[in-house]
């Protein structure tokens, strides 16, 4: 029988500052393994990750929502503008930040946090949600060099926890068996 999976949002913060330490030794660890091939390390992850990510209603949730920073590229501006009847400068004025993206390299972001698209658990414009919206939570590809990432997601983030917990173990018995 596996372990029910942690969905409650202030307990996942609480277990995921419980793990933090033991997070980073993993971290540590996969960076530090070169026997582990990068490409066999993302397929399993792959896999790991799968029924975590089935089992868990984003719908539900939406904390990264109200909580993160939401990058976006042109592309992006340029479809939520058209969904949302607006040209792309249109929505670019109205929702977009484009001083504090290129602060770290981005090409914008939303200018309010909580997303302003956000309709309580829901995104009122999901079908044209920006790319990183899509990808998230993304553990791959690169999930070695992404780990730090996941790891500062996981009090944010049920899906991030759960799959970190379920590894956190296999590395400390030796990962390359499970590969």
């Amino acid at each position: 029988m596996t372990d029910p999976l942690i969905t409650d949002l202030e307990t996942v913060a609480e277990v995921a500052k419980a793990h933090q330490d033991t997070f980073e030794v993993m971290q540590h660890m996969l960076q530090l393994d070169d026997d582990i091939d990068d490409a066999r390390l993302d397929a399993f992850i792959d896999e790991l990750a799968a029924p975590i990510v089935a089992a868990i209603d984003c719908t539900q949730c939406a904390n990264c929502c109200r909580s993160l920073t939401v990058y976006l590229t042109e592309h992006d501006a340029s479809r939520l503008g058209q969904h949302m009847g607006m040209t792309a400068a249109e929505f670019k004025t109205g929702y977009v930040d484009r001083k504090s993206a290129q602060a770290v390299e981005e090409w914008g972001c939303f200018a309010q946090q909580p997303c302003a698209l956000l309709n309580g658990t829901l995104c009122s414009v999901y079908e044209a949600r920006p790319e990183s919206c899509r990808m998230y939570p993304q553990f791959t590809p690169d999930f070695r060099w992404l780990l730090a990432d996941m790891i500062e997601g996981a009090p944010l983030c049920p899906i991030i926890l759960n799959v970190l917990l379920k590894l956190q173990p296999m590395v400390d018995a030796g990962i390359d068996k499970y590969l």
